[in-house]
């Protein structure tokens, strides 16, 4: 009777289970469509929501409202809108709902039934997309409308004498790096936002040359001439080209002056001729002769300014158009002259060569001219060349062919004395040269 009882019993539990199994599974099938309960997005609670409805819905909340969005960047000059719609901003809502759907996949039949039976929150947050190279070209496009360059205020010496100032301008310039971070800081998925607005940071271009800087040239600081009346017409080109190129020239507080810089390349193109060019210890012919008595003229006239040569180099052989040691010469590409504008003040040079004489002037604020300076030339150590010579018997009795002309060879020490009101206030030293002695050689005729 108690076995016949146990199997009864074990025949209805298994009869419960198997419809409680069946009831599960009819219960747990209902909702292989459907979004299981408690099962939000962005604390939407999307339970039992088909796919289609739960896209409708999370589309109709966010995607809907987000595109009405605007962003305004304002310029002192422009107003700029940008819409949502233009930088393609959206929400991963099809990401989202499939992961809504996708969520008790992996569960058994029965953890399917407790989730759906005894659910807990499961809240699936959107992420916010949007194509930023979209800036870029607003940005650009911001740019071409804002930026202006800076001009320069210009100065002209006319034949009165005046100077002629012409104004500068401020330009402008976007911000565009700062603009771009603060555009994509406050580009978001926030719907209570409808407008977000942005002052867009524009910084002003001072030009480095002001007309307020230019109007204090004033009066002359400085001159020097030279001589080249009995240069032949090579010469007389090459220097007339380089003087010039010179003359005009404006350098501001801290600019450096380069003759090759500014004088450019010699070459057939820009008219330059061959003369007469020192080269190691020999006077030869060659492209551009004779523009350093160009740079030599101009380092005298510097040279009584108070300021301080960047880079002078002397040549091997003195030349007759400058004071011994007072020269600088120059070679494009090897040998240059430089100068700074150490003076708070800026310097217009004039240059000029007319009727044989090479003539630069200087020309700063009147404040300069307190200051006084005397070149004190101070030769020493002179040795005298020998000549060698040469018998030829190629060459007739009474002949002769001077092969290599001699040059003496000496120390200079150049100082430049200061004066301000009148008293010596400075001795400084500029340079100290030492010019080898070149000796000559001379062939003679020795044929009867």
């Amino acid at each position: 009777m108690k076995k016949k009882a146990i199997i009864i019993l074990g025949v209805l539990m298994l009869a419960c289970v198997v419809s409680f199994a069946n009831y599960s599974y009819i219960k747990v099938k209902q909702w292989d469509s459907l979004i299981l309960p408690k099962v939000k997005i962005e604390n939407e609670d999307l339970t039992g929501k088909t796919r289609q409805q739960a896209q409708t819905i999370m589309k109709d909340k966010y995607s809907s409202k987000v595109i009405k969005k605007k962003i305004t960047i304002v310029t002192d000059e422009k107003k700029y809108t940008v819409d949502y719609a233009m930088l393609d901003a959206k929400y991963n809502i099809d990401e989202a709902v499939n992961q809504a759907m996708s969520y008790g996949s992996d569960m058994n039949m029965f953890q399917k039934y407790k989730a759906i039976r005894k659910p807990v929150n499961k809240n699936i947050k959107l992420t916010f997309e949007y194509n930023d190279k979209i800036i870029d070209t607003i940005l650009a496009e911001m740019a071409k409308d804002t930026n202006k360059e800076s001009v320069n205020a210009t100065i002209t010496k006319v034949e009165n004498g005046e100077f002629i100032v012409t104004n500068d301008t401020i330009g402008k310039q976007l911000e565009s790096d700062k603009l771009k971070k603060e555009i994509k800081s406050k580009i978001n998925g926030i719907l209570s936002e409808d407008v977000i607005s942005i002052k867009a940071q524009v910084k002003d271009l001072k030009p480095k040359v002001t007309a307020k800087a230019l109007k204090t040239i004033n009066t002359k600081i400085s001159n020097y001439n030279t001589n080249f009346s009995s240069s032949k017409e090579g010469r007389i080109t090459n220097i007339d080209l380089s003087t010039k190129s010179i003359n005009g020239t404006l350098l501001m507080p801290g600019d450096v002056f380069s003759f090759n810089g500014v004088v450019g390349e010699r070459t057939v193109a820009r008219g330059y001729q061959t003369a007469g060019v020192i080269i190691g210890d020999k006077l030869e012919q060659g492209l551009g002769g004779g523009i350093c008595q160009t740079s030599s003229t101009l380092y005298n006239a510097i040279l009584s300014t108070g300021i301080v040569s960047v880079e002078r180099i002397h040549h091997t052989i003195s030349s007759g158009y400058i004071p011994k040691g007072q020269d600088a010469t120059v070679d494009y590409g090897n040998l240059d002259y430089k100068f700074k504008n150490t003076f708070k003040y800026p310097i217009y040079i004039e240059g000029s060569s007319l009727n044989g004489n090479l003539n630069f002037n200087v020309y700063s604020n009147s404040e300069l001219t307190k200051k006084t300076y005397r070149i004190l030339n101070e030769v020493n150590g002179v040795t005298q060349p020998t000549t060698q010579i040469i018998q030829d018997p190629t060459m007739y009795e009474g002949q002769k062919e001077i092969v290599k002309t001699g040059y003496a060879g000496f120390k200079v020490k150049i100082s430049r004395q200061t004066y301000e009101n009148g008293k010596l206030v400075k001795t400084e030293v500029i340079s100290n040269d030492t010019f080898h002695v070149i000796n000559g050689i001379t062939k003679v005729g020795t044929k009867k």
